[in-house]
């Protein structure tokens, strides 16, 4: 059972004491300072007595306090929910005035990036942030008030319209800051702190497929045996082969130890989905792992370099080796086409080392099912993301049903 009660704090020279409030429940508990203040002598029963002057307005804002407490109570009780003590903490600062629910959004946003810390990875806590960030540019820009009442199908469409118009970002984009928004409103829900808004569950998160971009089998060979490299960049082009060759993440390779070699296999729990793999080392993995052979305490391979770094590295490893075929990507910013055109080793990045894998290992015959154990894909429609179904590939399964002898109709 709560427990609501006013008492004086120690008083001042002139015998005035501040007036405090302590709102109780289940052990936990918090105060607040009424900003008023009254002769102790003048104080009874957790009210002014009425020989004080003003005695009837003080009580009237004590009455009103204690009021608030017990209707966020009964709406705990109306909507089948109990309501924590921060929640009640909260909700009645929100009532008097102590907190904006403008700040009130973004403090709670905080809290929920915190609290992820826990459970997810470091690039997801920083995609939370940036999220956070347009949405401060967004109410800031467009003098638009954010709070957990106004996530609404109005605020949907101007924050849509800033990040595509203003901003000028591509579809995807504009679906990850959704995604993340919806994401975060679901936490303010299960932590109570929202209890009545569920528009934002229809926000539409945008999404398209992505472009494809991987090393042919030839392009692939050039890179891994490219030979006049600055020493900087031979382990940076030696990893992203390693990747090339076993279709690890460059997480999971910055996590590489000898410990996970084992019998001409990689046996690892992945750092992002936490699968266990095991994947059989091809002789150019092997190859590569015994260019650095005893040359580290534990780890196989050169690592420490940061994933940003590497991306870095690898366009001037691509444009060195010559990867300079022009590609053309077509994306899409609202309704607006956009046709970005770049040479391929601009594009190149830690993760096209294990699109490649995937389509050679198509390519080259190997089943889905069986690219999909070493690579920890559980679902074909996550995994045919990662496939470029290549002309080589149209041709060969064209050449192997179609040019053969056909069934004479007699």
């Amino acid at each position: 059972m709560a427990t609501i009660n006013f008492y004086l704090k120690k008083s001042n020279k002139e015998g005035e004491a501040p007036i405090m409030l302590t709102y109780q429940n289940k052990g936990e508990k918090f105060r607040y300072y009424t900003k008023l203040k009254v002769q102790t002598s003048s104080w009874k029963g957790q009210r002014v007595k009425n020989n004080y002057t003003g005695f009837s307005e003080i009580n009237s804002l004590l009455d009103d306090m204690e009021n608030t407490l017990k209707s966020i109570e009964r709406e705990g009780l109306f909507n089948k929910t109990e309501y924590f003590v921060d929640t009640i903490k909260r909700k009645f600062y929100i009532a008097h005035g102590c907190v904006s629910q403008q700040n009130d959004f973004f403090k709670i946003y905080d809290q929920f990036m915190e609290e992820a810390k826990a459970t997810k990875r470091e690039g997801t806590i920083k995609a939370y942030g940036t999220t956070k960030n347009k949405l401060l540019s967004f109410s800031e820009a467009k003098k638009y008030p954010i709070n957990f009442e106004n996530i609404n199908s109005v605020f949907y469409e101007a924050f849509i319209s800033y990040l595509i118009k203003d901003l000028n970002h591509l579809n995807n984009t504009v679906g990850k800051h959704i995604k993340t928004l919806k994401a975060f409103m679901n936490y303010a829900i299960s932590q109570q702190y929202v209890t009545n808004n569920t528009a934002y569950s229809k926000f539409k998160v945008l999404r398209e497929e992505a472009d494809i971009i991987y090393l042919t089998e030839e392009e692939l060979m050039k890179l891994y045996y490219f030979e006049n490299l600055p020493a900087r960049l031979i382990p940076v082009r030696d990893n992203f082969c390693f990747s090339c060759f076993t279709g690890l993440r460059f997480s999971d390779i910055d996590k590489l130890r000898k410990m996970h070699l084992k019998n001409n296999y990689i046996e690892i729990k992945t750092d992002k989905t936490k699968d266990f793999l095991k994947i059989p080392l091809n002789r150019y993995a092997i190859e590569i792992l015994n260019r650095y052979a005893g040359q580290f305490i534990d780890r196989p391979l050169p690592t420490g370099i940061s994933n940003c770094k590497t991306n870095l590295y690898l366009k001037e490893v691509g444009e060195l080796a010559g990867l300079t075929e022009m590609v053309s990507l077509e994306k899409f910013s609202g309704s607006q086409k956009v046709v970005i055109n770049k040479s391929k080793y601009e594009l190149i990045s830690s993760h096209t080392a294990r699109r490649t894998f995937v389509t050679l290992a198509l390519e080259k015959g190997m089943r889905a099912e069986v690219v999909m154990a070493m690579t920890g894909h559980k679902d074909y429609k996550t995994f045919k993301k990662y496939i470029k179904i290549t002309d080589k590939v149209m041709e060969t399964e064209m050449n192997r049903i179609w040019n053969k002898p056909l069934l004479k109709v007699v």
